[in-house]
């Protein structure tokens, strides 16, 4: 490595000043202690011994260079402050200052600084610890700071420097102080950014200053960042940036004046800004990170190597896509480094002949480096303008159906490119497609009020033109849209709260629901926290119904439901021991009802107990639950997650939420009606402390075990029949759709397999196989929205599903096999008068 120092005339000046280099290790060990001129000192000899270094790859490399710069950043803050708090006539804490943090972009944010790369700063403050009184001028003070580090880092006029620094990535650059409020930054952040600045902070980290407050600020631009929807827009904005690099740099000219930009003559090329260069591999990297990183957290890293694994381990691009990119990356970077190597210069362009041997010394190249630059960037090239071509459009015929009356005026607005939705007449014209295409396939179906349903929901949508742009790059996702629109009141609630989540038929699937609810927690704040987990009921609900509407599998969805349900219960648990500062909340969760027999239907509540330890705090206990309550049952901008049903816990409703293993024990032992019995029979645990949840199923083990007196649960269940028969069930002739609530229906036959458990026996095989029949039609009930309807009104779209022909005489005979299992369970009771409500009476 020391011969190649002999083709750097930087490298060799270095050099000759410090005859024998300290250690990297021992160099970074002296920055704590220097002062101005110590640091310029120590940035020449760093670099030298950086030189001489053989690193175990070329990752490490930046890595070791720009903890390097950390470390002399904030070096220079502390000396920057300390001039400054003399000048002011400040006091001033030791160590970082409260308040004032330094952000790096770029590369620096990256780990992945250049050899002779400026370094891009933003500097923050947080006005209420900020130790900088306000008639001082906080505002002021901090920018005469961030003045001060840029001369300790850059001296005027000196033939050296630690750090070229560049703040121009601040907001507003061109009217504002180098340091500005962490909430005027936030404000513009939120509401004034160009796409570029998203671009910018994604990169970021805190350098320098107070760490604390720096993480706080980059979680509160979190949202602005990691948009939760897939924002197709910003392929374009960044192939726009790119195009405008190209055609204005004052880099590229030679390769603007080129007839073919990339050559077999490397000499001349930008490997920055060239086209298939460095910064077309981290557009494709930052385009699909800004693209999806909102829901996929492991795609936010600021490293470009690392952001091309994560973007293929998420089936975003292919394995060897992503390998062969990080090798191109790797490979111009390291000639990049060997470039500003020559003269520490910050230089891109691979230099003339002249310079070319030495290079090609620097890199101990002996084979053709102008064939390799060139296979690399037709390569790279290929791939960025796959990842940024315009959207396909519809090139078929579309047929212009007859239309009148309200839906031929919307369809004439829709073919105009959705002006008056939100659209900007400038970009109407490429919407035109979309909209041609959209009144083919409404018009197929006969849905009388077809467009209008269409048209509202797409009037109320925020930000119209990017879901349009959605819509336009993805036109099979009409369908998807359409149909629960026409058909499915409850899909359509969902879109309504959450229209972007259709954009995850556009991602792969995940193979676990922990992996796809990841993004849920994310956040550390705890209401964006709830909005996340809304957002991922609505997307996994949305995702099973539109996959049970394709292809009919009830067992499959009550499945998935029950999945989606166990793993919403897993994140609020978390949620809200997070919230109370603890590490794990002691407690399980025991699921009756749907939840328990694992065959939950679309708007199903929860049916829960909450079951603590005896020695958790009971203070603590009720204000878990109290919490678990909200987490789940909060209606914010995406609905809520789920109905809560509590009323089954050992001490009712009026009693307190929290119920400790050794109360429900007793409970059910000792004070229990056999109607709490029959709800226990198809209980189990469905999140929580496993540990716990197997002592609770003990318990219900040992209560169904433990003989009573049939005679008295008979009567004590008929008791409960009849109530329910006089309160909720409703006599329905066949014809009309109320699968749960009819006479002979869901609910009742449920009761009685809960009996039958209760019981020890055994259900008839024609009653066993008439419950998931019912389970079936209140499937497809609830999904369309057919309760009470007349069966001839159900969708003719899904009639080869249950051949509604034929329904209400297959619903006769359904009713009939769970009356016979009334007749089994209250067998040999013959006519009584309900008892009044008892304990269990046990033998």
């Amino acid at each position: 490595m020391t011969a190649r120092l002999r083709h750097s005339p930087y490298l060799s000046q270095v050099a000759e000043r410090f005859s024998s280099p300290a250690s990297l290790d021992t160099l970074h060990a002296q920055i704590e202690q220097a002062d101005g001129s110590a640091l310029l000192a120590l940035k020449g000899q760093f670099a030298l011994a950086f030189a001489q270094t053989d690193f175990p790859d070329f990752d490490e490399q930046g890595r070791v260079w720009s903890h390097f710069a950390d470390a002399t950043i904030a070096r220079a803050l502390r000396l920057a402050w300390d001039g400054a708090a003399k000048k002011h006539r400040l006091t001033l804490p030791k160590g970082p200052v409260p308040g004032l943090f330094i952000l790096g972009l770029g590369k620096l944010g990256g780990l992945d600084l250049n050899f002779s790369s400026d370094v891009d700063l933003i500097a923050f403050y947080d006005a209420e610890i900020l130790p900088v009184p306000e008639a001082k001028g906080q505002a002021y003070i901090a920018s005469d700071v961030c003045k001060r580090l840029t001369q300790i880092l850059q001296p005027r006029n000196a033939p050296d420097f630690v750090w070229r620094v560049d703040w121009r990535l601040r907001p507003e650059s061109s009217g504002t102080g180098l340091a500005i409020s962490t909430t005027k930054a936030e404000t513009f952040y939120f509401f004034r950014a160009l796409p570029w600045h998203r671009l910018a902070m994604m990169k970021a980290r805190v350098v320098a200053g107070d760490a604390t407050a720096g993480a706080h600020f980059l979680d509160a631009l979190e949202p602005f960042i990691w948009r939760r929807n897939l924002d197709f827009t910003m392929l374009e904005e960044l192939a726009a940036l790119k195009t405008r690099i190209n055609d204005e740099h004052p880099g590229l000219e030679t390769e603007r004046a080129a007839p073919d930009p990339i050559t077999l003559d490397a000499r001349g090329f930008n490997l920055k800004l060239g086209r298939g260069g460095i910064r077309e591999i981290e557009f494709i990297a930052n385009a699909q990170q800004l693209v999806r990183g909102g829901k996929r957290p492991s795609l936010r890293v600021t490293n470009t190597c690392a952001a091309l694994t994560a973007l293929s381990e998420a089936g975003l691009l292919s394995a060897e896509t992503a390998q062969q990119l990080r090798e191109d990356y790797r490979a111009y970077r390291q000639i990049e480094n060997a470039v500003q190597m020559l003269e520490n210069q910050q230089a891109y362009h691979i230099p003339a002949t002249e310079d070319r041997s030495a290079l090609l010394g620097l890199l101990d190249e002996t084979g053709d480096l102008d064939a390799d630059i060139y296979a690399r960037r037709h390569r790279v090239h290929a791939q960025f303008a796959d990842m940024f071509a315009e959207a396909d459009t519809p090139q078929t015929a579309v047929s212009t159906p007859t239309l009148s009356g309200a839906a031929e005026d919307i369809a004439k607005r829709w073919r105009a490119g959705f002006i008056d939705h939100g659209v900007n007449p400038a970009a109407a014209p490429g919407f035109i497609p979309l909209g041609q295409s959209l009144v083919a396939r409404v018009a197929a179906h006969t849905n009388p009020d077809a467009f209008s349903r269409v048209d509202d929901f797409l009037r109320q949508l925020g930000r119209s033109e990017q879901y349009f742009e959605l819509l336009s790059r993805h036109p099979d996702l009409l369908d998807t849209l359409i149909t629960p629109l026409l058909h499915s009141p409850h899909m359509s609630e969902i879109l309504a709260q959450s229209p972007h989540i259709i954009d995850i038929f556009l991602t792969p699937q995940s193979t676990t629901l922990a992996a796809q609810s990841a993004f849920v927690l994310s956040s550390p704040d705890y209401e964006r926290r709830l909005e996340a987990l809304r957002r991922f009921v609505n997307e996994q609900l949305f995702r099973a119904y539109t996959r049970f509407l394709d292809g009919d599998d009830t067992p499959a969805l009550q499945a998935q439901l029950t999945a989606i349900a166990e793993e919403a219960l897993t994140l609020s648990i978390r949620i809200v021991a997070d919230d109370l500062g603890v590490a794990e909340l002691p407690l399980t969760v025991l699921g009756l009802g749907k939840m328990g027999t694992a065959k939950m239907a679309p708007q199903s509540d929860l049916d829960l107990i909450f079951i603590f330890d005896d020695a958790a705090d009971p203070e603590l206990t009720a204000k878990a639950v109290r919490r678990l309550r909200t987490t789940l049952t909060t209606r914010l901008r995406e609905g809520i997650a789920y109905e809560l049903d509590m009323r089954l816990r050992p001490s009712g409703r009026s009693g307190p939420p929290a119920v400790k293993l050794s109360s429900f024990c007793d409970h059910h032992m000792n004070r229990a009606h056999s109607w709490e019995h029959i709800a226990l029979a198809p209980a189990r645990i469905v999140a929580g402390d496993a540990e716990l949840g197997a002592k609770v199923m003990a318990v219900k083990a040992e209560v169904l075990a433990r003989p009573r007196d049939l005679r008295a649960f008979q009567e004590d269940a008929y008791a409960m029949y009849a109530r329910l028969s006089d309160e909720r069930l409703i006599q329905t002739p066949p014809n009309i759709w109320r699968t749960k609530l009819r006479k002979g229906g869901l609910m009742i036959g449920d009761y009685y397999a809960s009996c039958l458990t209760v019981m020890g026996q055994t259900p008839t095989p024609r009653f066993a196989d008439s419950l998931p029949r019912l389970d079936r039609l209140q499937v497809w009930e609830r999904l369309l929205g057919l309760t009470g309807k007349d069966i001839s009104e159900t969708p003719q779209r899904f009639a080869p599903f249950f051949a509604p022909q034929t329904l209400p005489q297959r619903i006769r005979v359904l009713e009939d096999s769970v009356n016979q299992a009334r007749d089994l369970v209250f067998k040999g009771l013959g006519e009584i008068t309900p008892p009044d409500p008892r304990p269990v009476i046990w033998k």
